[in-house]
């Protein structure tokens, strides 16, 4: 796997991405992940880590070890675990493209449901398990997926 640098143009779009998944866990928005928000994050994802495995991915991402990750730490851990993951996010943003028919930055119900369509998969989906697939990967339940679900249901 690739973890050189990339150009400029795919950086910018990281980081909008990263901003976005921070927000996510950032749930008072004051700017920085404590435990507690890291903790309702992955629960909201189906996860539900132990006190200790919270512990250790806080020990992780704060770099300083003030008790609290900032938007700077949580992108240099997310850039370390890009190069960890089965898929560059590079790989999964050409990937949600190909979903992300109307480019408008989210894959809708529709979207996903051509896609499998095209590409001949409808005969062994039946709606019920796309319907499902979508449930699990719209963590928000906002009835679309974003860039951020997609990597977190694809990983």
């Amino acid at each position: 796997m690739n973890c050189s640098p990339r150009s400029n143009d795919f950086l910018a779009t990281e980081l909008e991405d990263f901003r976005k998944a921070f927000k996510f866990f950032d749930a008072n928005n004051d700017g920085f992940i404590t435990q507690e928000e890291l903790e309702s994050a992955m629960n909201k994802c189906g996860q539900y880590p132990s006190k200790l495995e919270l512990r250790f991915i806080m020990s992780q991402g704060d770099r300083d070890q003030n008790g609290v990750i900032t938007f700077d730490e949580f992108t240099a851990l997310m850039r370390e675990n890009e190069c960890r993951n089965k898929y560059s996010r590079h790989q999964l943003r050409e990937q949600f493209q190909m979903f992300d028919k109307d480019n408008d930055g989210y894959i809708e119900r529709s979207e996903m449901t051509g896609i499998v369509r095209e590409l001949s998969l409808g005969r062994y989906f039946p709606n019920q398990v796309i319907d499902q697939l979508f449930r699990e990967a719209d963590v928000d339940g906002d009835g679309r997926i974003s860039f951020e679900e997609f990597v977190m249901a694809v990983n």
